[in-house]
């Protein structure tokens, strides 16, 4: 290898091999020729005679407008087959750019002389020299990019391809999703599907694994970067974004600022309360948190969410102002008394505190049941801004634990881009 790597070397020819290519075609070599691209799919003679079969192609910088030469790592043989040439041929003639036909054709002509006198002069014997030049002058016209318009013909995409589409491209479609979002959590195999579809006008569902391990690759290359979304008072960077990933526990953050962005859908309708107000209402009293509803009436309001964080858990109070009834939501149907009782209480002190005296009784709790409800230890903050969302926007309950992952790559795309999404 290191002698065939030196003749080319010697000829002015750049050499790069990979020994595997990240599409999975690891039966190629890669050559950088000046300027042109050829694709040589024969079983090519003894080493020392390539430099006699590429002195051909290297010859051809200015006709041929083309950048990269394959050459296929196949078994070598003494002798190279009539039929062979007239597949080399067509191969050329494939990646040949011209204008009109007919000098497509003369110049198809002139290559195979040429490649049949470069065979004889190495000791090659060619028995099919008339039927290689009829192949070159019986070319059908669609063999060649003739046309004067410079629109390319329709080809079928390639394995290849699809890593250029993914990410190869300036920039590429896995790099409009990381400078968007900061990772690929949001990323769904629909949109990935979608995008190739759009790019090849083919469905790609049977090549899921290939298109998988291009992700799993691209992410690999780029595990952290600094990524963070700004929202009124609220900052959310990538680590606190990944807790919308898999099966991770949501963290406060997520949940205030997602919390921001349904009131600010709906503001005079609903009120969305921090999640560390019931753990300061129960240190610190109502005066810990007097000042948090300084400047919002509460009373003039007619839904407040009220998320309730018990370590491990995840639950939803929510207070309906208008028959002042206080419901409680979990999605593992438990129901924790002690905090609806919490939130009368402050509603009866906030109501002395403003002036309010019509809302100093008539308040009845409830137990929400028949709900959509978890099935794992991990999505209850996923339930519980899903139960936000829809009771604010006055949405049924159309959900199960089987859309979670679905609605946290939703939620995701919601919190980088600062709105609701349908």
């Amino acid at each position: 290898m290191k002698k065939q790597r030196k003749i080319l070397w010697r000829k002015g020819i750049h050499l790069a091999f990979s020994e595997k290519w990240n599409t999975g075609f690891g039966g190629f070599k890669k050559f950088y020729f000046h300027q042109h691209l050829c694709i040589l799919k024969a079983k090519l003679g003894r080493p020392g005679t390539w430099n006699r079969h590429l002195r051909h192609f290297q010859c051809r910088k200015k006709a041929l407008q083309i950048q990269k030469t394959w050459i296929q790592d196949e078994p070598l043989f003494a002798k190279t087959k009539s039929s062979v040439a007239v597949q080399n041929l067509s191969t050329l003639s494939s990646k040949v750019k011209r204008k009109d036909i007919s000098s497509s054709r003369t110049f198809l002509k002139l290559q195979a002389e040429k490649l049949l006198s470069s065979a004889k002069n190495s000791g090659h014997e060619y028995s099919g020299e008339k039927s290689l030049l009829k192949a070159a002058s019986d070319l059908p016209e669609n063999s060649v990019l003739s046309q004067a318009n410079g629109h390319r013909p329709r080809t079928e995409p390639q394995a290849s391809d699809l890593p250029m589409k993914l990410h190869g491209e300036s920039p590429g479609f896995l790099d409009e999703v990381m400078k968007k979002y900061g990772s690929l959590v949001p990323l769904s195999e629909k949109d990935v599907l979608g995008r190739l579809k759009d790019v090849f006008n083919e469905d790609f569902s049977n090549r899921k694994p290939f298109i998988n391990r291009e992700i799993t690759n691209y992410r690999a290359r780029h595990q952290k970067c600094n990524f963070r979304v700004f929202y009124n008072k609220h900052m959310l960077d990538v680590d606190d974004l990944a807790t919308l990933d898999g099966q991770n526990w949501l963290n406060d953050q997520v949940i205030n600022m997602y919390g921001e962005l349904i009131m600010d859908a709906v503001p005079d309708k609903v009120h969305f309360f921090n999640s560390f107000f019931h753990r300061q209402l129960v240190t610190k009293g109502y005066n810990g948190v007097k000042r948090w509803t300084k400047k919002v009436d509460l009373f003039k309001k007619s839904l407040l969410l009220i998320p309730i964080h018990l370590e491990v858990h995840w639950s939803l109070i929510t207070v309906t102002l208008s028959n002042r009834i206080i419901s409680f939501y979990d999605s593992q149907g438990i129901h924790f008394k002690f905090c609806v009782e919490n939130i009368r209480k402050y509603l009866l002190t906030e109501a002395r505190e403003k002036n309010r005296p019509e809302f100093l009784q008539g308040w009845q709790t409830a137990v929400t049941k028949c709900i959509p409800q978890q099935k794992n230890d991990s999505d209850c903050g996923v339930f519980v801004l899903q139960y936000c969302k829809c009771l604010a926007l006055e949405q049924p309950f159309q959900f199960s634990q089987e859309d979670m992952p679905r609605v946290r790559k939703r939620i995701y795309k919601e919190l980088c881009e600062c709105r609701l999404m349908d």
